[in-house]
């Protein structure tokens, strides 16, 4: 039921992106919630010996499947981003959503 809701909600208000992971590396289109986490009193770039390094992190909540794990790539409209820790969340014995972690990746994807 409660699984049943949240992917309609996804459906309705959730962003269209690809992932890529190792059972699908030709890509899974997947509607989900993504947005950048901010937190009080943490830059989003700290300086360098080469220039400022991006600190951005972004909040991912979407469907159950597919499984994300830390070799796995977002693309979300032309950026890349890759999965820094992921949960499943459960109601009871049935996963709802999947959060996940996701930061800009240096990676590429082949599509």
């Amino acid at each position: 039921m409660i699984q049943g809701s949240f992917s309609r909600i996804l459906t309705r208000y959730g962003q269209d992106m690809t992932v890529y992971t190792q059972a699908a590396p030709e890509g899974v289109c997947v509607r989900a919630f993504f947005q950048p986490m901010r937190e009080k009193g943490t830059e989003q770039s700290v300086p360098s010996p080469l220039g400022r390094i991006s600190q951005d992190r972004f909040l991912y909540l979407g469907p159950p499947e597919p499984c994300l794990d830390e070799v796995s790539l977002v693309k979300v409209g032309s950026q890349v981003l890759q999965v820094q820790g992921t949960h499943l969340i459960y109601t009871g014995a049935q996963p709802v959503y999947r959060w996940a972690v996701l930061t800009p990746s240096t990676r590429e994807v082949v599509e």
